[in-house]
């Protein structure tokens, strides 16, 4: 009787991951061909009148998500990266981590009570598309889960193959 009543105490929490990754939506950009899973609670406040990508706010939190697509200078993916690390840097944010390879890139930054990552991809095309989201330093560790869902949901359309 006492596992019964133990396994109906967890049910209900067992059940909230699923509801949550259910309320996920994605967002497809068809100028560049890119898709990203939006995390649940972020409403879009505006798209990008080019078509280039959208902006995002979640209201619980105060978290803001820009997603878009870019054209690098020349095709040249990890020179973009690199560019937009140093716009960051010169925007007052300290970057604490970055990664950047031929194909995708990674960095994040702090600044007072803020706290950005920004994941990048090359496209098939010679554009890139990013995603950056920028939260209260307090929700840290909350935001984990959501940053490894959306790093490994950001991808080029069905077809398109990235140059090495």
């Amino acid at each position: 009787m006492r596992r019964l009543l133990l396994t109906l105490a967890l049910l209900p929490a067992l059940a909230s991951p699923a509801a949550a990754e259910d309320d996920w939506h994605p967002y497809a950009n068809p100028r560049f061909g890119y898709t990203v899973d939006i995390p649940p609670g972020f409403e879009m406040r505006a798209e990008a009148d080019n078509g280039d990508g959208a902006s995002f706010h979640s209201g619980d939190n105060g978290a803001t998500l820009i997603v878009f697509g870019t054209h690098p200078p020349g095709g040249d993916f990890e020179t973009d990266v690199t560019e937009r690390i140093a716009y960051e840097k010169a925007d007052g944010w300290r970057i604490i981590f970055s990664r950047v390879s031929p194909v995708w890139a990674s960095f994040s930054g702090a600044r007072e009570r803020e706290v950005f990552y920004t994941r990048a991809i090359a496209l098939c095309d010679g554009s890139a598309a990013y995603f950056r989201l920028q939260y209260r330093k307090s929700k840290l560790t909350s935001f984990d889960g959501v940053i490894s869902r959306m790093a490994a949901a950001l991808s080029p359309a069905e077809g398109c193959q990235p140059p090495d």
